[in-house]
């Protein structure tokens, strides 16, 4: 499977909505340890979270496949609404789909006629493996934390998230999230496959609590769909 925002999220989404805005646990603080940097960049981005409710954004995300002489560049539009709503909307090169609105996680190519789909189950794995929906201050049980600098944009602050886990090591090698200072949202994600393949999204015209409506994470799928259960070809770059 590839590694997908937000996010998504994503998709994943991964994605502007890396945090879901809850505050951390009470009890011991959980940003004890860290170098003092750091410590304010998570911090500020966690509190920050707690006023957003959704976000919308439009992404351009760009493949590096080892196995392709080009990078797959697609765009298109990104919404979260809290706390488990995502979907990335594919406008170019072909339309597409991937949603997770909580029950399920649907990916729907209307070209191919064809839907492939995760039930909440599964689904709320596929979030958790990403990152999505969480504070920083939660992530840490998943990934050890620290930060960069990216000498293009010196004032934008990298957060370079590690697995802890040897099993998700074997698959994930890192996640690189930049972040816009002035509004403290995500501006760049990127996440770097164990096997050399690296998929990132940039995030524009960021949107901070827009009115999107129910209906948006609501998919009717046309009678001559075929769905199937499970995925492959989202990850695979269907219809390629």
């Amino acid at each position: 499977m590839r590694v997908v925002v937000l996010l998504l999220a994503s998709v994943m989404a991964a994605v502007p909505a890396l945090a879901q805005g809850a505050a951390a646990a009470a009890g011991p603080d959980p940003y004890a340890g860290f170098e003092p940097r750091l410590r304010r960049v998570l911090e500020t981005f966690d509190e920050t979270q707690a006023k957003v409710t959704s976000l919308a954004a439009q992404f351009t995300e760009r493949k590096e496949i080892g196995l392709l002489k080009s990078a797959v560049v697609q765009k298109g539009q990104f919404y979260h609404t809290k706390p488990d709503k995502f979907l990335w909307e594919y406008v170019l090169p072909e339309p597409k789909m991937l949603l997770m609105n909580g029950k399920s996680l649907i990916a729907y190519y209307p070209r191919q006629k064809q839907a492939e789909e995760i039930r909440t189950r599964l689904s709320k794995r596929f979030v958790k493996y990403f990152g999505l929906g969480q504070v920083f201050a939660d992530l840490q049980e998943f990934y050890h934390l620290s930060l960069e600098e990216d000498r293009s944009r010196p004032d934008t602050p990298v957060v370079v998230m590690r697995p802890r886990s040897k099993r998700l090591e074997k698959r994930l090698l890192e996640v690189r999230v930049w972040i816009d200072p002035k509004i403290n949202q995500v501006i760049q994600l990127e996440y770097r496959e164990a096997d050399g393949d690296t998929t990132t999204y940039a995030f524009s015209d960021i949107q901070i609590n827009p009115d999107i409506k129910t209906a948006r994470y609501e998919l009717d799928l046309p009678d001559d769909v075929h769905v199937t259960d499970g995925f492959s070809g989202f990850f695979a770059e269907k219809g390629r």
